[in-house]
């Protein structure tokens, strides 16, 4: 692995307001297990930010999901452009197999991966 491959505090959208701005100019990208917002940012990093609500499940649920998405972006972040991106859950997440989801994620991020020499 590349690079810092932990997920740390300014790895993290935080904020209401920043959620709400990637939400209204991200682009949304759709897909079986989650919706991806993303916007481009001058942080000079990729940041994440994800909910999950309770229509996926109890509390158990909703923290794996989030488990899974916060481990996909640790390992991968490195190969991410400058973006934000906000993960909504949906229902099929949490029961998902992590080599699909990891699939999933990357390819609807294709877009915004670095280009390597």
């Amino acid at each position: 692995m590349k690079g810092d491959a932990r997920y740390r505090p300014q790895d993290r959208i935080r904020t209401r307001s920043e959620y709400k701005v990637i939400y209204d100019k991200g682009q949304r990208i759709p897909s079986a297990s989650f919706v991806l917002f993303v916007m481009r940012n001058a942080v000079g990093r990729p940041r994440l930010g994800i909910t999950a609500t309770r229509r996926i499940g109890g509390a158990v649920q909703r923290n794996r999901a989030k488990r899974l998405v916060r481990e996909i972006f640790r390992r991968h972040k490195a190969d991410i452009d400058s973006v934000d991106i906000v993960v909504n859950a949906r229902a099929a997440l949490p029961g998902a197999v992590y080599a699909r989801l990891e699939a999933e994620f990357l390819s609807r991020l294709r877009q915004f991966r670095r280009k390597t020499p």
